[in-house]
């Protein structure tokens, strides 16, 4: 199936982030303090300039170029994906920038109908991130322009049962329950 016609946008995070993000929904990183930051730091600082730390953002698809460098970089992190419904996402008309927010110096922001129109889906589809103009817009990004609480959360999806399991737990300590599934074709798999 085509990325364009699924159903669900995808945001990557750290386990040890899960309490948090359950009690206080995703926040845009301007409102964050302490939580586990697995995102390229020079790239925080240009988002910074482009004032895009007032936005919560979320991808077309897992394992895209931010989901593979998180995961390799940080080996040592469990990571979860947190999705919500497209449909959410356009009726609150949250905003789309059709490649990767550095690709350019000017960041077009654009409402959802019009960001959908104006990704390139075909070279999205190839996902060849060696070709750096398909790994851009691979790299597309949904943006909700406030908090994202759990109750708007469709589904975390985990690698393994065994994380499938502290997900629980720790909706359970924070009373707080969302659907989950393991599906570790979603996930990088390191090798030991």
């Amino acid at each position: 199936m085509s990325i364009k016609d699924q159903k669900l946008l995808y945001h990557l995070t750290s386990l040890e982030n899960l309490a948090s993000i359950l009690t206080h929904g995703l926040l845009p990183r301007s409102q964050l303090n302490n939580f586990t930051d697995v995102a390229d730091s020079d790239i925080v600082t240009k988002r910074q300039a482009q004032k895009l730390q007032d936005y919560v953002p979320f991808h077309f698809f897992s394992k895209n170029p931010f989901d593979l460098a998180a995961q390799h970089t940080y080996k040592d992190k469990t990571f979860v994906l947190i999705a919500v419904r497209r449909d959410h996402a356009s009726a609150n008309n949250w905003q789309i920038i059709p490649r990767h927010p550095l690709a350019n110096e000017e960041t077009t922001r654009l409402n959802y109908s019009q960001g959908m129109d104006s990704i390139n889906w075909g070279l999205m589809n190839q996902r060849n991130y060696s070709d750096h103009h398909c790994k851009s817009v691979c790299m597309a990004e949904c943006l909700s322009p406030e908090a994202v609480p759990a109750n708007q959360f469709f589904k975390i999806f985990t690698q393994n049962q065994t994380v499938d399991q502290q997900v629980q737990e720790i909706m359970k300590s924070v009373n707080i329950t969302v659907s989950t599934q393991i599906n570790e074709n979603m996930f990088v798999k390191h090798h030991d």
